[in-house]
C-alpha cells in the first residue's frame, strides 16, 4: 500500500515509517496538516495514518476534509495520545476506521493495519489475469487484452498502464502514482510520455471520451479515472 502519514514528532514518524516500509509499504510523511492537504492534490493513497495534534489543520480536520470535501472512502487510522472515550468516539463518528494509542505498540499497530487492509481491499486479480470489466479480459502471461473476445496487443508499458486503471475502476489515480507504478519513478519529464500512452490505450481498447461502455477520463489537475458507463444513457454508473 501507499500510505500517507500525518505526524509532527519526527522521531516517531521515522519509527512508524520504518515499520511500514519493512512491511512492504511505501510511505509519504507529512509534518503538518497543510502539507498533507497539498499532498492530496497530486498523489493517491491507499491508507491514511493520522495524528490528532499537529500544526495547521489537525488530524480530525484532515479526516473531515477527506470524508466530506473529497468524498474519499480510503481507510483512515488514528495514531494519537488522545485516549479519552469521547475523543475516540468523535473520530470514529467522523469516519475513521480504527484508532491506536501512543506510544506505539508495534505488533498491535501492524496487526490492526493488516486487518484493515484485508477488510477494505478487494480481492487481488488472479495472477494469470481475468475479466477486470465486462468485455475486457487481461492475460498477464501473454500480456494482451481481449476486448469482446478480440485480442489487442499492447506494449509492456501500455499493458501495465491499462492493468493499473482497470484494477482501480471509478477511482481517481494521481499522475504521480501512475508514473511511480508503471515507470518506477516520478519525474516531470515523464509527464508527456504518460499522456501519449493514455492516448494509445484509449484508442486501442476503445475507452476514449466518447466510448459507450468504459471511458478513461481526465481528472483535471490530478490524474485519470476509468469509468464504467450506464448502458442505456451513456452516463457513469
Amino acid at each position: 500500500m501507499h500510505i500517507a502519514l500525518l505526524e509532527d514528532e519526527i522521531t516517531l514518524a521515522h519509527e512508524v515509517e520504518a515499520l511500514l516500509t519493512a512491511a512492504g509499504h511505501t510511505v509519504s510523511h507529512f509534518a503538518d496538516g497543510h502539507l498533507m492537504m497539498r499532498g492530496l492534490l497530486k498523489d493517491t493513497f491507499d491508507l491514511f495514518v493520522l495524528d490528532w495534534h499537529v500544526p495547521g489543520p489537525n488530524g480530525l480536520e484532515v479526516l473531515k476534509h477527506l470524508r466530506e470535501a473529497l468524498k474519499l472512502t480510503t481507510p483512515v487510522v488514528f495514531l494519537t495520545s488522545n485516549n479519552a472515550e469521547d475523543q475516540i468516539v468523535q473520530v470514529l463518528d467522523a469516519g475513521a476506521d480504527d484508532y491506536c494509542s501512543k506510544p506505539v505498540r508495534t505488533f498491535e499497530f501492524m496487526a490492526r493495519l493488516a486487518a484493515l487492509q484485508r477488510r477494505m481491499t478487494p480481492p487481488a486479480p488472479l495472477s494469470q489475469g481475468g475479466e477486470l470489466m465486462p468485455g475486457y479480459v487481461f492475460d498477464h502471461i501473454e500480456r494482451i487484452v481481449r476486448v469482446d473476445g478480440e485480442p489487442v496487443v499492447l506494449t509492456e508499458k501500455e499493458y501495465e498502464l491499462s492493468r493499473l486503471m482497470f484494477e482501480n475502476p471509478d477511482r481517481p489515480i494521481a499522475r504521480n502514482r501512475i508514473m511511480k507504478e508503471v515507470w518506477g519513478r516520478e519525474e516531470d519529464a515523464l509527464s508527456r510520455t504518460l499522456d501519449v500512452h493514455i492516448s494509445w490505450i484509449r484508442r486501442k481498447l476503445n475507452i476514449g471520451a466518447n466510448a459507450d461502455n468504459v471511458r478513461l477520463v481526465v481528472v483535471h489537475g490530478f490524474g485519470y479515472r476509468l469509468m464504467k458507463m450506464a448502458q442505456s444513457e451513456g452516463d457513469p454508473l
